[in-house]
């Protein structure tokens, strides 16, 4: 059944949207009745924490449109995209160096942001968490961590794949 319910939701979804659009006379609500195909997806499949962790910045864009457009309240909605990392956080319960990089520098944009009342340049500071997870905290895929020359990796992924799909 939770199959089913999958397979109709984009259909679920034409229909609220026309409904809130030619009934309502609000499209932009409408529009937001999209996000449901995923957030379906999420929510009946076998693992619903784990898809609610990949699928989360999803979920909080659609939870700020949706209150952005039908209630025209912008402001404070916008705190909802710091559910993304504390979901995540939640459902691996664990807080890797990487992690705790970006949890410092988003309290640190908060706190200056209540102090100060400047919310706009200091958002640049939120440049700092991949610069400082790049060289303090690489991950293990990354390039410092590869064995081999990137000549051998090119060859591998590239020349070699290439023959396999012509054979």
């Amino acid at each position: 059944m939770n199959r089913r319910i999958i397979a109709a939701m984009p259909l679920i979804s034409l229909l609220l949207f026309l409904f809130s659009g030619l009934y309502l006379e609000n499209w932009e609500l409408g529009a937001s009745f999209f996000f449901l195909i995923p957030i379906s997806w999420i929510l009946l499949s076998s693992h619903p924490w784990k898809r609610l962790s990949e699928i989360m910045p999803i979920v909080a864009l659609a939870i700020f449109l949706w209150v952005g457009f039908g209630f025209d309240v912008w402001h404070p909605t916008w705190l909802i995209f710091l559910s993304v990392p504390l979901v995540n956080m939640i459902v691996e319960r664990k807080i890797t160096m990487r992690k705790a990089v970006g949890i410092v520098i988003s309290a640190a944009y908060i706190a200056i942001g209540l102090i100060t009342k400047i919310w706009h340049p200091t958002w640049i500071m939120f440049l700092l968490i991949p610069i400082i997870n790049t060289i303090f905290f690489p991950p293990k895929s990354s390039v410092i961590y590869s064995k081999g020359s990137i000549r051998s990796k090119i060859r591998h992924y590239v020349i070699d794949e290439e023959r396999d799909e012509n054979q």
